[in-house]
């Protein structure tokens, strides 16, 4: 290996023994071969690092800590360490797959106007699904207020940009959200793409940090973070709105909610314009995208509220009235499912 790799792939390390193993063996598969291998220890006690120890890699790069000290700050740790022209970032429990850093150092090298490219992933374990984020800067910036731009576990950025902006991730941060909000630090001195094929084979299981823990909690806490970065006045209770945007909520939504969401989208869209935050179509089509999919919770609840959601916005088309009367009906009547015809809008 030379004294400074192309590529630093950086893998931080808590108590995921049973499967570092197999994570760290599918970057020294790699057909990328001119890299380094950083695994962060944020002193494990699962035996984690003895494992890492035994995989004798002149490529790896074991450093340790004599306590915990949470994932943002051992994130930084191998910030600090790494050498390479490029970092690529892969979970403990994760798997890259083998031509991951080769297709990502070849658009990068292609595309010098991109600081970082993402790619598709796989999810296994606990559900087999596929995951995509969007191909292009405008739109992951368009989009950016409702989830990460990339990736981060399928990342590769030019370490160039991460050094020239003091880049770290905030150590005070101790809940789920830290990948992301460490991105929307990136986003003003990047461009972002993502390889529309999955390179990152991600698993789902009680393993993963938001295993087990109130969804909605942990997503009003990264949205109170996001409206300060931002700098968005909102308050708990515009939070609130925020979330029901991603269908979080602990009782469907009112008609007086639907109407507050509303009156929250159009403040969303005036401060953006004014602003100038993200993209104005590709921001106001997701918001709008994001209401309109509530239309079928609402419908299958109460049939006034579903008729305000329509005037708010959602819109009096042919299918949402369908599928409102057919829901309706089988309130009233107890008509099975299977008799009734299927909505003209795919339902979310």
């Amino acid at each position: 290996m030379t004294s400074n790799p192309r590529v630093s792939v950086l893998m931080t390390l808590y108590n995921k023994g049973p499967f570092v193993a197999d994570a760290i063996r599918s970057v020294l598969t790699s057909t990328f071969t001119d890299l380094e291998l950083l695994v962060v220890d944020d002193a494990s006690t699962d035996g984690g690092a003895d494992t890492v120890r035994a995989l004798d890699d002149r490529r790896i790069r074991l450093l340790t800590s004599e306590r915990n000290t949470g994932r943002p700050a051992a994130a930084n740790r191998g910030y600090d360490a790494a050498r390479g022209e490029f970092i690529a970032i892969l979970d403990a429990d994760d798997i890259m797959l083998p031509t991951r850093i080769e297709r990502q150092v070849a658009f990068l090298d292609a595309h010098p106007e991109i600081g970082a490219v993402g790619s598709s992933l796989r999810a296994f374990g606990d559900k087999d699904e596929m995951w995509h984020w969007p191909a292009d800067d405008r739109t992951a910036r368009g989009k950016m207020l409702f989830g990460d731009p990339a990736c981060y576990g399928t990342v590769l950025v030019r370490r160039a940009i991460i050094e020239q902006h003091a880049l770290r991730c905030d150590e005070s941060w101790r809940h789920p959200g830290m990948d992301f909000l460490f991105l929307l630090t990136w986003a003003p001195h990047l461009r972002f793409a993502n390889i529309q094929e999955p390179l990152t084979l991600y698993r789902l299981g009680a393993q993963n940090m938001r295993h087990g823990r109130d969804p909605l909690a942990d997503k009003a806490r990264i949205y109170q973070r996001q409206f300060e970065m931002w700098g968005i006045p909102g308050s708990m209770d515009d939070v609130r709105l925020q979330l029901m945007l991603h269908r979080l909520f602990r009782k469907v939504p009112d008609r007086h909610e639907i109407l507050a969401l509303a009156g929250w989208i159009d403040r969303l869209v005036a401060h953006n314009r004014a602003a100038g935050l993200f993209p104005a179509d590709v921001f106001e089509a997701e918001l709008l995208r994001r209401f309109k999919r509530l239309f079928f919770i609402i419908a299958d609840h109460r049939f006034l509220d579903a008729c305000a959601h329509m005037s708010a916005g959602a819109g009096w088309t042919m299918g949402n009235m369908r599928y409102l009367l057919q829901v309706s009906a089988k309130r009233m009547f107890g008509w099975k499912a299977n008799d009734m015809a299927t909505p003209e809008t795919d339902r979310p």
